[in-house]
């Protein structure tokens, strides 16, 4: 039998079918659970005394859930080698199960908080890997097409914009570092200015107080609405393209 290490890991018999997608949908929704109660349990209102006991019984269900999942994956993969003790070793020692394994592991030995890189990072990667490895497959590919079939076109605008914000900060360091250095008074410190004005986020905690610099933040503001808008239409038209290319017979 033709064994696919990542796809039978992941159910691959599956993928397509209800059960494969029920089962994805279940593992990333107790990934985002587990998120959610990482970032609950550092909020010193809500980890109260009286919440702990709940938090860590749900942090066990969490763990026994995560158990549970590496057990099943692991007899999955190794009934493809019909039990044999080779098949098992090739399955165990295969790189997406040792993940796994280290993920379940970091959750039971406690040798790192749950709160740290560490353990955070490990699970983004896993529920990268598990959305890659299921029916969500459709959408990687997608964003692979809108971002590598023609970068140059696709994400000149952006290209564009990074040029332009580098000009902002540039004219606006050389007239409002005098009056505001703590702010503009390098180019660096420019950066914050330019990039939310270029990306017209406009938080207002640092503004310009010259005319000359205040008609500048406008002129270049608009500017980056229009490359903003190019972005999104060069985007549209690169996943219209992937639409016709997957249904093109």
């Amino acid at each position: 039998m033709d064994y696919k290490e990542s796809d039978q890991w992941y159910f691959g018999d599956y993928v397509g079918n209800l059960p494969g997608r029920y089962y994805s949908l279940l593992l990333n929704f107790v990934i985002v659970l587990l998120f959610a109660h990482i970032a609950l349990t550092t909020e010193p209102t809500v980890n109260t005394e009286s919440n702990k006991v709940l938090f860590s019984f749900a942090l066990q269900l969490i763990e026994l859930f995560f158990i549970s999942d590496y057990i099943g994956k692991l007899a999955n993969s190794w009934s493809h080698f019909d039990y044999s003790p080779i098949g098992f070793l090739r399955v165990f020692f295969s790189r997406i199960a040792l993940l796994d394994l280290i993920i379940v592991l970091l959750l039971l030995t406690n040798l790192y908080s749950n709160d740290t890189f560490v353990v955070i990072g490990m699970y983004i990667v896993k529920s990268i890997l598990s959305i890659y490895f299921s029916s969500f497959q459709k959408i990687i590919r997608r964003l692979h097409f809108i971002i590598f079939d023609s970068p140059a076109y696709t994400f000149f605008p952006l290209i564009l914009l990074s040029i332009v914000t580098y000009m902002l900060a540039f004219c606006i360091y050389l007239i409002e570092r005098v009056n505001d250095p703590d702010h503009f008074g390098s180019i660096v410190r420019s950066f914050w200015f330019s990039i939310v004005t270029m990306t017209t986020i406009g938080y207002g905690d640092v503004t310009p107080a010259t005319p000359l610099g205040k008609v500048l933040a406008i002129l270049f503001g608009i500017v980056g609405i229009i490359c903003i808008a190019l972005l999104t239409a060069n985007i549209l038209e690169a996943n219209t393209k992937f639409n016709d290319s997957e249904y093109t017979p």
